[in-house]
């Protein structure tokens, strides 16, 4: 990255070469190795000097902004889904009046993978079979939500959020058959699909859909979990406000 950066910032294979304290030599054959590793060309020759490729240009846009994210300051980067947004808006108007959380909302494996690239402090999970994956990290029980199982036969829709591997695996359970026709991001979509369905109970009430659970929700209940790293006593304050709020 240093070699890459340099070639941006001086426009001049000779100049990033002095600017690193290294011949030119020396810093062609560190592109060359870099573009061999890669498989794509970095920087490219013209008559103004030495510019970076589209694809190394991206590279460079990529790293200030994971650079960016990863940066220590002040600000903490809370992530949840749509299912746990209302609970985490609540309790960060709540507990953080100087509004120094970012608050980002997707889905439970982005939100995962966020926590362990350092981009997210703490996240809340819909699905607690994740935490089989999260072993490296704190982690407490802030509540319990229920799937609701609407039935139109065997062919199913799988929402992008919630616990749905545990809606699945009760089908598996029970032998009774199924198949994943789509998977869907919007609620609205997902009731009209024509197709079975799981759905967070609280997610449901909370958009006012009326849903005819054949299966009891108490069969499909399971732990809403905060997953978090190291010890920060604002993000135990902000744990502390989500079981108030889900005790209500």
């Amino acid at each position: 990255m240093e070699v890459i950066l340099a070639v941006k910032e001086e426009k001049s294979q000779n100049k990033a070469a002095s600017k690193l304290g290294i011949t030119t030599p020396v810093l062609n054959r560190y592109i060359s190795q870099i573009e061999k590793k890669t498989g794509i060309s970095l920087v490219q020759t013209r008559a103004t000097g030495t510019e970076l490729t589209e694809e190394g240009q991206h590279i460079v846009e990529e790293y200030y902004r994971l650079k960016n994210k990863l940066e220590k300051n002040d600000f903490l980067n809370i992530s949840g889904t749509p299912v746990s947004q209302e609970l985490l808006m609540s309790a960060l108007s709540a507990v953080d009046p100087e509004g120094r959380c970012n608050l980002m909302i997707s889905d439970d494996k982005k939100n995962l993978s966020d926590l362990k690239a350092g981009i997210a402090d703490m996240i809340v999970l819909d699905d607690p079979l994740y935490l089989f994956e999260a072993e490296e990290f704190e982690w407490e029980t802030i509540g319990e939500d229920r799937l609701l199982h609407e039935d139109h036969g065997e062919r199913y829709a799988y929402f992008r959020y919630g616990a749905q591997r545990i809606g699945f695996r009760y089908l598996e359970l029970e032998n009774i058959p199924y198949k994943i026709e789509r998977t869907f991001s919007s609620m609205p979509a997902l009731v009209d699909s024509g197709l079975s369905f799981f759905i967070n109970e609280s997610l449901a009430l909370r958009r006012g859909v009326s849903v005819k659970s054949i299966t009891s929700p108490e069969q499909l209940t399971h732990e809403i979990t905060a997953v978090y790293s190291g010890n920060n006593p604002f993000i135990e304050k902000i744990i502390k406000e989500l079981k108030r709020l889900r005790n209500m």
